[in-house]
């Protein structure tokens, strides 16, 4: 498909980058070239969705890519539909370095019905509650999306500004919330690559300050839109869950320079407040994975080189890259009943 409009927008980035851009939009009419003050990815999304002119918006990060046919399919879709529409979804490939993986975001084709957006709207927030669950990647990425620009500016959807992480689910929550007509193409169209450089692989001292801000997001959405007994579990599940994300891009991450008493202490500390100790005593374990309840119950007794023992295990099955969640959930499982019982062992 030709006619469409390619939206570069260059937050901040080097000079020779720049120029990049500049060829690129000299030589193909296009594509129009944004510079911008680094502002970060919301601040860039919200560039380019004002910048658009054209009746539909999608997005592909930097490191992704699509397939030639991608717009195309999209175009001939909407015009079978030959309905109103607010949002597209379809699905993706995740490319790892030596392997690619099929990822299908919900297992129903063409227009979802209240039951399905409810479901989907919990697999945004996290795993656990929701019937189906993507196998890479879930829902709440902002590519793999057709949005219907009308309805962007009608509710006024924009990425809240200053935010590194989970910008993404905020951003579809409210979506999610507001579309009632949600379509889904079969089709595998986006290539999301997973490498060493993701910003969900690098170490920040700022991780737990993120994801404290989302936890605030979610629980003013539910208030916000009564959403019931099902969300507020998610949210709890969500919190549990994200402890395994303090270890991983925190505490005990390889360019965490602290001593490990200092982490213990700190970690501790974490655990002790009121967020967290309501969150471990009011959390529906049925829903954890096996790795999940053993974080949990660790969690509560504050023992920290436990979860580091965890962390290890978890992160050196994991390197076995061709191992799905469930399987790495089954592995820990095994190692815990046979060496575990309580008192981790290194083994």
């Amino acid at each position: 498909l030709k006619e469409i409009e390619i939206i570069l927008v260059n937050d901040g980035s080097r000079e020779e980058i720049k120029k990049i851009c500049e060829k690129y939009a000299e030589n193909d009419k296009r594509i129009k070239l944004v510079n911008q003050e680094n502002q970060g990815e919301s601040g860039a999304r919200n560039t380019g969705i004002k910048n658009v002119t054209t009746d539909n918006i999608t997005f592909v990060d930097s490191d992704d890519w699509i397939e030639k046919e991608t717009c195309e399919k999209i175009y001939d879709y909407i015009e079978k539909i030959n309905s109103e529409y607010e949002m597209i979804i379809f699905n993706c490939f995740v490319d790892y370095p030596k392997r690619q993986v099929k990822n299908m975001f919900y297992p129903k084709k063409d227009l979802l019905d209240k039951q399905d957006i409810e479901e989907i709207q919990l697999q945004n927030i996290e795993r656990g509650i929701s019937k189906y669950y993507p196998p890479e990647s879930n829902i709440s990425v902002p590519w793999s999306k057709v949005y219907n620009k009308k309805f962007i500016n009608k509710n006024n959807l924009k990425y809240i500004p200053n935010i590194t992480r989970m910008t993404d689910a905020i951003f579809n929550m409210e979506a999610f919330e507001k579309a009632q007509k949600i379509y889904v193409l079969q089709e595998y169209l986006y290539h999301y690559q997973q490498n060493d450089f993701s910003i969900c692989q690098k170490y920040s001292e700022d991780t737990i300050k993120y994801y404290e801000t989302y936890f605030k997001f979610v629980k003013k959405y539910i208030e916000k839109y009564n959403k019931g007994e099902k969300f507020v579990d998610i949210l709890n599940i969500k919190i549990i869950t994200s402890l395994d994300r303090y270890m991983y891009n925190y505490f005990f991450h390889k360019d965490n320079a602290k001593k490990f008493k200092n982490i213990e202490k700190e970690f501790k500390e974490i655990l002790s407040k009121k967020l967290y100790q309501e969150t471990m005593e009011n959390v529906k374990t049925q829903y954890l994975s096996i790795y999940q309840k053993l974080v949990l119950k660790n969690a509560k007794k504050k023992k920290i080189k436990n979860l580091k023992k965890l962390y290890e295990i978890k992160k050196n099955v994991k390197n076995m890259r061709l191992l799905t969640y469930k399987i790495v959930d089954f592995f820990i499982g095994l190692w815990y009943s046979s060496y575990g019982r309580g008192k981790i062992k290194t083994q």
